[in-house]
């Protein structure tokens, strides 16, 4: 009887805890033939080099036991320099949320996935 009452009490606990979000921001390389290079300032200037129809993932964190729905996708950081390996700037800003695309996975511990996908019109 104790093994069942204590179950219970865990299943009860269980159920009231609404989850963690895991918040993920990616770019994506949808360009036709050329590579851009990513540099993010908050981590030491770190460049990643992304190849066409190829993803990086910029930046993560984890939101503990809440009931938030989702986060912004936008990228509230230092400003990210994006640019095609000729130096072609990115004429679109990371920092605008409608330019960002999310989908959420996950019902208890739940994933977001933000991307920011650049294309051939942007430069």
């Amino acid at each position: 009887m104790k093994i069942l009452s204590f179950s219970i009490f865990c299943l009860v606990l269980y159920s009231c805890n609404p989850g963690n979000l895991k918040h993920e921001r990616y770019i994506e390389n949808n360009l036709s033939v050329d590579t851009i290079v990513v540099i993010n300032p908050d981590f030491d200037d770190a460049i990643d080099t992304i190849i066409p129809g190829e993803s990086a993932l910029l930046y993560d964190f984890e939101i503990l036991d809440t009931k938030q729905e989702y986060e912004p996708c936008k990228w509230i950081g230092g400003p990210l320099d994006v640019r095609t390996l000729n130096g072609d700037e990115l004429n679109r800003s990371v920092t605008v949320e409608d330019f960002w695309t999310y989908t959420i996975s996950g019902d208890q511990n739940r994933i977001q996935k933000c991307t920011f996908i650049v294309t051939d019109d942007d430069f």
